[in-house]
């Protein structure tokens, strides 16, 4: 987005990713401590040398899952771009890297042409989205797929053991009055979740 707009404020950002506003303040603090993004109080945000860096790099591992799947396995376009985001979230780090630094070395394919035609598509901002959200942002009625739960130890175990694992199917039945906890519905059990266990629980929405 700011490459292509003077300013990027948090409003910019929730309306892009369809999320609440909260939740990328929260997340801004997170990359700030990170030294990836600095924001002046109300300002707008910016990335830092490293933010743009590792931006550059996600950006180019993501362009290069969506070229091998094009041109190599002829998935469809739509296919891939959602199939490469899928790839980024539940695919290990070390994996990741390792599958990235492969397909440089062996696929030997120009993708300039592909990605300046996805570029220049509408939308083509909200590639990186690809409909996957935290379980904490869905609103009630709304189902999806878990694709991947970011926490360790006890908490994680808890949540595999109440059915809260990679491919199940969950719906967000509604949230007590102040919106803490949620009730979800997960292999036709009812379970009820503090919202900060949810923002934890990555979804694919249907």
């Amino acid at each position: 987005m700011s490459e292509r707009e003077p300013e990027v404020r948090i409003t910019d950002l929730a309306e892009l990713r369809s999320v609440a506003k909260a939740s990328v303040s929260e997340a801004m603090d997170t990359m700030a401590e990170l030294g990836l993004v600095r924001q002046e109080k109300y300002g707008p945000v910016e990335l830092t040398r490293l933010g743009r860096e590792q931006a550059r790099e996600i950006r180019e591992r993501h362009r290069i899952l969506r070229m091998f799947m094009v041109e190599v396995l002829d998935v469809p376009l739509k296919v891939a771009q959602k199939d490469a985001c899928l790839m980024e979230h539940i695919v290990s780090p070390v994996t990741m890297e390792r599958l990235v630094a492969f397909l440089k070395a062996h696929v030997s394919s120009d993708l300039h042409g592909l990605l300046a035609a996805e570029d220049n598509e509408k939308g083509a901002g909200h590639m990186g989205a690809a409909g996957i959200q935290p379980l904490s942002e869905l609103t009630p009625g709304m189902k999806g797929r878990v694709v991947r739960i970011g926490v360790k130890g006890r908490l994680r175990q808890r949540l595999l053991d109440m059915g809260v694992v990679a491919g199940a199917e969950v719906r967000l039945d509604g949230a007590a009055p102040f919106g803490d906890p949620i009730e979800v519905t997960v292999r036709g059990y009812h379970l009820t979740l503090r919202k900060s266990e949810a923002a934890r629980i990555y979804v694919e929405v249907e």
